[in-house]
């Protein structure tokens, strides 16, 4: 997730020159055949090119809403990860004992060691697979960064492998879904807590109730990230908005002809003043296909791009929280670090 609270124009520029400089040979293509070579054919109506704008502007807004509306989601569902985790710490804390007293502590700290490899689980289903070109560098658009901790904290099974037992471990491997499988096994532990005496029914349901609940965010995040964004959306979307670009240059021919011979230039001046709608023609141009990849980021927020929810440091702070509450002040890690203005 971008953090900063501006973005920083080279890296605007590094995402954007090649497709300005394709309007800029079209446009001084188009000027150059109608001056030069003759071809008036080439004059667009203003009044069709106009519509298609109106049309192509009120698509992209439906597409960037749409994305954005799909990214609010998984956040939501990552939040709710967060705080149902915190949850989960202070039910287990006061609704596990018996007349003897609570139970030993590594019994808890057993609980939340697996439930911090759940976590962990959760991400590396979300992030071991991108449709993001690789980048050793941060890229605003369509890239993933690889080669920072940060980034690719969660690549690796051994995220979460560290907090399983080498059997466990093993066995979570197999699974198509890993997390499933470390959930079922913390549903075994809350039921031998019961058969032991440190649950009876009523406490038993309050916990699996909580556990139900992070199935459900996990499910949420399950689906953003299995099932894409309607194609047919983003690729017309692309499509109508090329279609746009190309024909914008030729209504521009149409306009500065009759500006030019309002103000009865010469023919050589006419010429010039003819290549002055290059500049507006990449403007414009440049906003529409700057919100069709806006939209286009924000359409996969589990990407590992950056502005993908930060899956990464929200899993560090339910990391933090649970080791605060075994309290293992020794091992507790930091918060992640935003990375050129990225959080992870």
């Amino acid at each position: 997730m971008y953090v900063r609270r501006k973005i920083n124009l080279k890296e605007v520029l590094v995402e954007s020159w090649a497709s300005a400089a394709i309007v800029v040979a079209w446009s001084v293509a188009a000027v150059t055949l109608h001056e030069l070579a003759g071809l008036t054919w080439l004059v667009m109506p203003v009044l069709p090119v106009t519509l298609i704008g109106i049309a192509v502007s009120l698509y992209l807004g439906f597409k960037s809403v749409s994305a954005y509306n799909r990214w609010w989601e998984a956040r939501t569902a990552l939040g709710g990860l967060v705080a149902v985790s915190r949850e989960f710490v202070a039910q287990t804390r006061g609704l596990i004992y018996n007349d003897a007293g609570p139970p030993a502590s590594d019994i808890l700290k057993q609980i939340y060691t697996r439930h911090l490899a759940w976590i962990y689980a959760v991400a590396h289903v979300l992030r071991r697979h991108s449709r993001l070109k690789a980048s050793e560098r941060t890229r605003i658009f369509r890239h993933r960064r690889v080669g920072h901790a940060a980034s690719t904290i969660n690549d690796d099974p051994q995220s979460y492998g560290r907090f399983l037992a080498p059997e466990e471990y093993e066995a979570a491997r197999k699974f198509r879904s890993p997390a499933g499988y470390i959930m079922a096994r913390q549903a075994d532990v809350l039921r031998d807590l019961t058969s032991a005496g440190y649950l009876d029914s009523v406490r038993q349901v309050a916990l699996m109730e909580v556990l139900a609940r992070l199935n459900i965010y996990q499910g949420t995040c399950d689906r953003i990230k299995n099932t894409p964004f309607p194609r047919q959306i983003a690729h017309f979307g692309t499509i109508f908005t090329w279609i746009f670009v190309s024909l914008l240059p030729l209504a521009f021919l149409g306009v500065f002809e009759a500006e030019a011979k309002k103000h009865d230039f010469s023919t050589l001046v006419t010429h010039e003043y003819m290549y002055s709608l290059v500049p507006f023609t990449v403007l414009i141009s440049w906003v529409f296909l700057m919100m069709e990849k806006v939209s286009d980021s924000t359409e996969d927020p589990f990407e590992g791009g950056v502005h993908d929810v930060p899956v990464s440091a929200l899993c560090r702070s339910i990391e933090i929280d649970m080791k605060q509450a075994m309290g293992d002040w020794e091992d507790v890690p930091p918060p992640l670090e935003t990375v050129d203005g990225v959080l992870y």
